[in-house]
């Protein structure tokens, strides 16, 4: 040991436990979150039933035990996802939320008899396929212990721009797209909580990581960094107003639509963001490099499947 303040970054990333840690908590997580979605959405469609109100108005689910059973499911899929970040980069922990959508598909068709078809089933099967092959061609991670070197990648003039583009967007999307498209078209909603997903991801991906190296090196404790706090702050804030509108896109639309395109639009924005600031999209071969675009270009082929089989 050298004595030095911070580690090398991708010590965690090339070890082999961490990597099996990283990965086993991201299909954890996977498997919550897909619960969750069909059982916040039978609780919506019950206390629409209830209360007799129009689809993505009001907040009666909010008395609804099925919904807030989903809620926890998916606050604890949050946590393993937080968990799965502080192993392995976004690039690995991401894709695997395509297990997520295969979940929801087939529990959609078990409880609420939104008929899975054949093209549907193709589609689960390609988004296995396509996270296999990102997370086995994926380059090892460059994530930064401690929040020194986050904010300084953060200043980053590339990482700034998209910081600003994704700001005016949400800005748009809240205050002018929503009130008037929200209703007629999911990806109005779902852009929202992809876009405010990307930050979330990176920003619980530095907490994470935080935190494991405060408990390796308790002599340079992050819990003594009060930005640290602020950061716990931002992932909150952004948690509830991206729970706020993945319950309106819900209300209104098949999950059979909702889940399969959020997850596409959320794991883009999240792996652009990755790239931007972390730059841990490296790949050792050009073989890796053609595997991992095949892998990220079939889970949106799968999806379109599974959009394909609710018009059938």
């Amino acid at each position: 040991m050298t004595g030095q303040p911070q580690p090398p970054p991708p010590s965690n990333a090339d070890s082999a436990v961490f990597r099996i840690i990283g990965v086993s908590l991201a299909l954890a997580s996977a498997a919550c979150i897909g619960a969750s979605f069909i059982l916040k959405k039978k609780g919506l469609l019950d206390s629409n039933a209830i209360d007799g109100r129009r689809p993505g108005t009001g907040h009666g689910y909010l008395k609804n035990t099925l919904w807030w059973t989903g809620m926890i499911m998916m606050l604890v899929g949050e946590l393993c996802n937080v968990a799965a970040y502080a192993f392995q980069p976004a690039i690995i922990v991401t894709p695997l939320g395509s297990i997520s959508v295969v979940i929801s598909a087939i529990m959609s068709d078990m409880f609420l008899k939104e008929r899975l078809s054949f093209a549907g089933k193709i589609g689960c099967a390609q988004c296995v396929l396509g996270a296999t092959l990102l997370v086995v061609n994926s380059p090892p991670g460059s994530v930064t212990s401690n929040l020194a070197g986050f904010w300084i990648k953060v200043w980053d003039w590339g990482f700034m721009s998209y910081l600003i583009i994704n700001v005016c967007a949400l800005t748009y999307l809240i205050l002018h797209a929503a009130p008037k498209w929200g209703e007629a078209s999911p990806i109005v909603y779902i852009a929202i909580c992809s876009l405010l997903g990307s930050f979330v991801v990176v920003v619980l991906q530095v907490i994470g990581s935080a935190i494991v190296y405060s408990v390796e090196n308790p002599g340079d404790s992050q819990f003594k960094d009060w930005t640290l706090y602020l950061l716990i702050v931002f992932v909150c804030s952004c948690g509830v107003t991206q729970i706020n509108y993945l319950n309106k896109a819900l209300n209104i639309f098949s999950t059979a639509i909702v889940t399969p395109i959020y997850f596409v639009c959320f794991t883009t924005a999240t792996l652009v963001c990755s790239a931007l600031l972390f730059r841990d999209f490296a790949f050792p071969s050009a073989i890796q490099l053609v595997s991992a675009i095949v892998g990220f270009l079939v889970i949106p082929k799968a999806n379109a499947e599974q959009q394909k089989q609710r018009r059938w």
